[in-house]
């Protein structure tokens, strides 16, 4: 797939082993998706759009949960 790309480098955000994998789906949590997603569709076809849709969504409602539940535990434990 190096030869697809116009530089014939792989890019900085790649999918070739777990820790470069990890670091993309913490960079679609964090909303920086975009660019990831182009370079997955320039190797490969639109079969990257459902994946990335699919992480921005289930990732965002994973972390508001995790934020409500924080919330939450902090009134319910305080004493007024």
């Amino acid at each position: 797939n190096v030869d697809r790309f116009p530089d014939g480098d792989l890019p900085r955000w790649n999918f070739t082993d777990f820790m470069h994998s990890f670091m993309i789906v913490f960079r679609v949590l964090c909303g920086e998706w975009i660019e990831s997603m182009w370079d997955c569709m320039l190797v490969g076809d639109v079969s990257c759009i459902p994946f990335f849709l699919a992480t921005v969504v289930i990732g965002n409602l994973v972390v508001l949960n995790l934020f409500l539940a924080l919330l939450l535990s902090n009134f319910g434990s305080s004493s007024l």
